[in-house]
Order: structure tokens, then sequence, then C-alpha cells
């Protein structure tokens, strides 16, 4: 699997986790500590993201 398409896949994960979020958080009484662990979750998801796209970015800049 490429970079990219790792990317790709975590973005979607993400996008399903926001999701989640956005459902517990309009029901009447929301569960807070689920809340909590998706955040984490969609945190831990978004940092991995920003370490690919640092490696492809600089994968890029060492070819051109």
């Amino acid at each position: 699997m490429s970079i990219q398409a790792h990317v790709d896949s975590l973005a979607e994960k993400r996008s399903h986790i926001k999701e989640l979020i956005n459902l517990e958080m309009s029901r009447p009484s929301p569960d807070f500590a689920t809340v909590t662990e998706l955040k984490k979750q969609n945190l831990a998801l978004k940092e991995e993201m920003r370490r690919y796209l640092q490696a492809l970015d600089e994968a890029g800049s060492q070819t051109g």
C-alpha cells in the first residue's frame, strides 16, 4: 500500500469517527466517556496522518 493510499484510509477512518462523535453528542444524554475515547482515537489518527504526510513530503523533496 502506498503512503498516499494509507493516508486516504486514515482520513476515511477519521471521518467515520467524527460522525460517531457527532451522533453521540446529538443524543439527549451523551456518554462523555465514549466521546472522549472517540476524540482520542481521532487525534491519534490525525497524528499518524501528519507523520505519513511529512514522510511523503520529505520523499518528494528528495526526488525533486
